[in-house]
């Protein structure tokens, strides 16, 4: 008696509930509907849907000489470029480090920021500068016009703003019409002002309002100023 009430309270309940228990993940027994469970599919498309992205362009600028300015010391150049000033030295056969003129162009080995392998052509830089970036819209947040406004969008040189190309800059560190490499960025114009950039700072035009506001402010940015007649 004692083991027909066991069978019936603990037994036949266990028997019954995995009976009508589901498998979890199980694959479906046709060749229909043959999709992987969310979580192995999940697992799988983190790896297939990294894009392959190309920093190079925007990594480095696409020069390997740099033109020696007032004031220019190679150790000053080594540590614009990060690389070592003896490899500076012996790359452009220079024995004394204090024998730099003015109008001197150095070849930067291919280990610094301005290394050969931009596949780009090779262009002269004329100065390295740290800036503070932000960026600016064509609209009244930015600029205090309207789309009505029949200046909106143009920028201080004349031309329309065109995202990709256009900055606002200080004329007094980087002359209006001048091309430059910003660091993560690339090539952009020179063909704007504002009433707040001044100094080393430096202001990206973008299209889109949120755009600008998410891009906030980059401190520590370098900017190439490159040879106007190597463009």
């Amino acid at each position: 008696m004692f083991r027909k009430i066991m069978y019936w309270t603990f037994v036949l309940p266990l028997l019954f509930s995995l009976g009508y228990a589901e498998k979890a993940y199980s694959f479906p027994g046709s060749d229909e509907n043959m999709e992987l469970p969310p979580f192995y599919s999940l697992a799988a498309n983190d790896t297939a849907a990294e894009p392959e992205t190309d920093t190079v362009s925007t990594a480095m600028p696409p020069a390997t000489q740099y033109l020696v300015n007032k004031g220019d010391t190679l150790y000053k150049i080594a540590r614009d470029f990060e690389i070592d000033v003896n490899d500076l030295m012996a790359f452009n056969n220079i024995g004394d480090p204090r024998g730099l003129t003015i109008g001197q162009v150095l070849k930067i080995p291919s280990g610094g920021t301005g290394s050969s392998s931009v596949k780009t052509q090779p262009k002269i830089i004329k100065k390295v500068i740290n800036t503070t970036l932000t960026a600016y819209t064509a609209g009244f947040e930015s600029t205090g016009k309207k789309a009505s406004h029949p200046l909106y969008g143009i920028t201080f040189s004349g031309l329309k703003a065109k995202e990709g190309r256009t900055i606002a800059v200080d004329p007094a560190v980087i002359p209006l019409g001048s091309t430059v490499f910003i660091e993560g960025i690339g090539i952009r114009k020179a063909e704007d002002i504002g009433s707040a950039i001044r100094g080393s700072r430096i202001d990206v035009f973008m299209n889109d309002l949120s755009q600008a506001q998410e891009f906030g402010v980059k401190k520590n940015v370098k900017v190439y100023l490159l040879d106007r007649e190597n463009i």
